[in-house]
């Protein structure tokens, strides 16, 4: 989910994205993709390849712990990486709240389920509410998309049983309040 969002970051016409070159946002888009999703595909798939998972796609309880603490790992070096990177603090503030999301679903999955997905779809639009109640951005029509995805998300992991309703809610709930939080007082 961060590559996305700094995809949509970066389509944004306006000061913050604009200042970047293409050069730039190309190496900083690299980063974030490999720090965020191949590095933490790689050590997943080496727990599933040693059992410490059983399986990629229905985990157990006590199986999610070892994904989630290697997204926050590496949620976390992309934090500190991007910190010396001269760019804006929005990129630094997202990299940050999507960290503390990841945490926050690691202390949540110690006493019941919580979707996942919908905290990351969550967090975009959260990120997005913030940036529209600010005025950064002007164009609505972002966090529409970011509802309408959130949905079509969220409908998947109902139809797919991986999550109850109340998961799917408050996951989104927890994501878009928890980001739009952190947009508007940071």
């Amino acid at each position: 989910m961060p590559t996305y969002a700094f995809l949509v970051l970066f389509s944004i016409k306006a000061y913050f994205s604009l200042i970047i070159p293409m050069e730039g946002k190309i190496r900083i888009l690299l980063l974030i993709f490999i720090v965020t999703f191949i590095f933490p595909v790689m050590v997943i798939l080496f727990f599933r390849s040693t059992n410490v998972i059983k399986s990629l796609y229905q985990l157990g309880r006590q199986e999610r712990k070892f994904p989630y603490i290697t997204t926050i790992a590496f949620y976390l070096m992309a934090y500190y990486l991007l910190k010396n990177v001269q760019i804006s603090p929005i990129f630094h503030y997202f990299t940050f709240g999507a960290t503390v999301l990841s945490m926050a679903v690691f202390a949540i999955n110690f006493f019941w389920k919580i979707s996942a997905h919908m905290i990351a779809i969550g967090g975009l639009t959260g990120m997005l509410l913030g940036l529209a109640f600010t005025g950064i951005v002007g164009n609505p029509y972002l966090v529409v998309i970011a509802v309408f995805i959130a949905g079509i998300v969220g409908f998947a992991r109902l139809q797919l049983n991986a999550n109850t309703h109340a998961q799917v809610y408050s996951g989104f709930l927890l994501g878009v309040f928890g980001m739009l939080y952190l947009s508007l007082y940071f």
